[in-house]
């Protein structure tokens, strides 16, 4: 076996009398070699479209979310809260109220979905990156606040820090009796102190206020939320701390990673993913069929000695072996090559951003991820192994 890596590398690195098998061999080399680059790069930089669409589409869902199964709000106790917070890998943990709410400003009207939060809100969700104009709700201020979308905002002609009139959000009232003359609506006037940016049009619906003012416009207890948004550490995975939260909450809850909130969404990225790779997959194995011509050509230039091979006592798989290394030295020089520049280009990217989006000062955004290395490689090796062994079956044709 030493001697046909002998042989195999002479034949690589050695020039053949016929130039058109040095020029074949040479494009086939380069054209894998772009092939894979390009490759790693396009999957690199679907990672990254899919982070930041992620990011931006879905800018207001929490690592894991807590709903209860039973009914829209839930009483949580101090010591099951406790517990969460303790509890290995939850980093933060914040309440939230949410109820599908009437909004008028003016003659202008809407139906829009009222998330009341605490204070650790902007802790579990990164806020200062959504938010546009204005700031975010405080804790401390005396004033109902409200922090609503561009879309909203548009929609019902709402300024910023209105102090003369503002955001009316309305909820119907709790049927306690049959007074007709009882208002059909509690409502509360917030000053829209916040503008945020999403994408999303779910998102677009959404008013964010204390989940104090939130609780008082929907009468509801001090204890009341409806869900429970929780920051995982980093370095701990989603899926077993979703188990241990449901351990210490019980049946009666259900407990939702970030990929199940959106799971159409992210189902529709994975199979995108999946048909994208498929289609370079076949893109290089095309790319594969010069290294396997170059391989075949050299086989009839070699025919001389092939034949010398066999009249010296050596076997047709001694044979084969020689001609099947140097297809995975063709193979392999030019695929791994491609892979490292396609690695280079890619850490350029995301570390300089050299390329902008078209019209705006944001790097184009790419994501070196290990995974697309490994499926490069995979495709590299599997296909470069392929390739080798067709283009030694050409050896069949050529007698002893």
């Amino acid at each position: 076996m030493g001697l046909s890596n002998f042989i195999a590398a002479r034949y690589y690195r050695s020039k053949s009398n016929w130039n058109i098998v040095n020029i074949i061999s040479g494009s086939a080399s380069f054209v894998l070699m772009v092939a894979i680059c390009s490759f790693f790069i396009v999957l690199s930089v679907f990672s990254g479209l899919k982070n930041f669409g992620t990011n931006y589409s879905k800018a207001f869902d929490p690592d894991i979310k807590v709903f209860s199964k039973n009914s829209k709000h839930f009483a949580l106790n101090d010591s099951v809260l406790k517990k969460l917070k303790s509890a290995k890998g939850v980093s933060f943990v914040s309440k939230i109220i949410e109820e599908k709410v009437l909004v008028q400003n003016n003659e202008n009207n809407d139906f829009a979905y009222l998330h009341g939060i605490d204070q650790d809100y902007n802790s579990v969700v990164d806020i200062d990156s959504v938010v546009g104009m204005g700031k975010w709700i405080s804790p401390f201020s005396k004033n109902l606040e409200a922090v609503v979308s561009f879309d909203l905002a548009d929609k019902l002609n709402l300024g910023l820090f209105n102090y003369g009139g503002g955001l009316k959000i309305l909820v119907p009232s709790k049927k306690t009796n049959n007074n007709i003359f009882k208002k059909p609506f509690s409502s509360s006037l917030y000053m829209v102190s916040g503008v945020f940016n999403s994408s999303d049009i779910s998102d677009q619906k959404i008013i964010f206020t204390s989940i104090e003012s939130a609780r008082n416009l929907l009468k509801l207890k001090k204890e009341d939320v409806s869900a429970l948004a929780i920051k995982i550490e980093k370095g701990y995975k989603p899926s077993s701390l979703a188990v241990k939260i449901k351990e210490i909450l019980g049946e009666n809850y259900s407990v939702k990673k970030r990929d199940e909130l959106n799971e159409t969404y992210y189902k529709m990225l994975n199979a995108e993913g999946l048909i994208l790779n498929l289609v370079l997959g076949l893109i290089l194995i095309v790319a594969m069929f010069n290294t396997v011509g170059a391989v075949i050509i050299l086989i009839i230039e070699k025919q001389k000695n092939i034949k010398m091979f066999y009249k010296l006592g050596a076997t047709k798989r001694q044979v084969n072996s020689v001609f099947f290394k140097h297809g995975l030295l063709l193979s392999y020089s030019g695929g791994f090559v491609g892979l490292a520049l396609g690695c280079l280009i890619v850490f350029l990217q995301q570390s300089f951003g050299i390329i902008l989006l078209t019209g705006t000062s944001i790097p184009y955004p790419v994501a070196f991820e290990f995974n697309n290395f490994l499926v490069v490689s995979t495709w590299l090796l599997v296909i470069g192994a392929g390739g080798s062994f067709l283009s030694s079956l050409a050896l069949k044709k050529i007698k002893q």
